[in-house]
């Protein structure tokens, strides 16, 4: 993605990472909920909310703060001493035509390093989920067990 992207692409690229990240959340919380005792199952739940809350928080800090790190590397003037208030901060509308490429330059350079960043985080995760021991998804308390595969061959009482 760059400047002369679209608003459609970037809808489109926003709704794919949003509808894998539902998909993610929900098998975390079926993976924890499965993999404890029927007794602990709310406390399952309630950790997988709590880290995912964490961790959505940290997120922010992390981004927000890498995404103002790039913003400063091509912009040393804007870390600024404090003293400029918001009425001070040009809109796009009245900046000139050099300095809103400029401005949508290094938007986009501190936006592309975060979702580097966010890219390499995801891949560690889907490289850790290969590790996850696999537990079969248990039934009703008192259930009876699901029947074998069709693949399987019936039992012969010969």
């Amino acid at each position: 993605m760059d400047a002369t992207t679209s608003r459609t692409v970037t809808g489109a690229y926003m709704a794919l990472v949003g509808i894998g990240t539902g998909f993610t959340l929900q098998m975390a919380n079926t993976i924890a909920q499965n993999s404890v005792e029927l007794r602990d199952m709310g406390a399952a739940s309630a950790s997988t909310n709590l880290f995912r809350t964490l961790g959505g928080s940290l997120g922010v800090a992390i981004f927000g703060s890498l995404f103002t790190d790039a913003i400063q590397a091509h912009h040393p003037g804007a870390a600024g001493s404090g003293a400029a208030t918001h009425a001070d901060i040009p809109t796009l509308a009245g900046m000139t035509h050099a300095a809103k490429d400029a401005y949508q330059h290094v938007v986009v350079d501190g936006t592309q390093h975060i979702f580097l960043v966010g890219a390499l985080i995801a891949a560690a995760g889907f490289a850790a989920a290969a590790f996850i021991k696999e537990v079969p998804l248990r039934g009703k308390p008192g259930a009876k067990p699901a029947p074998a595969a069709a693949s399987e061959p019936p039992v012969n009482a010969q």
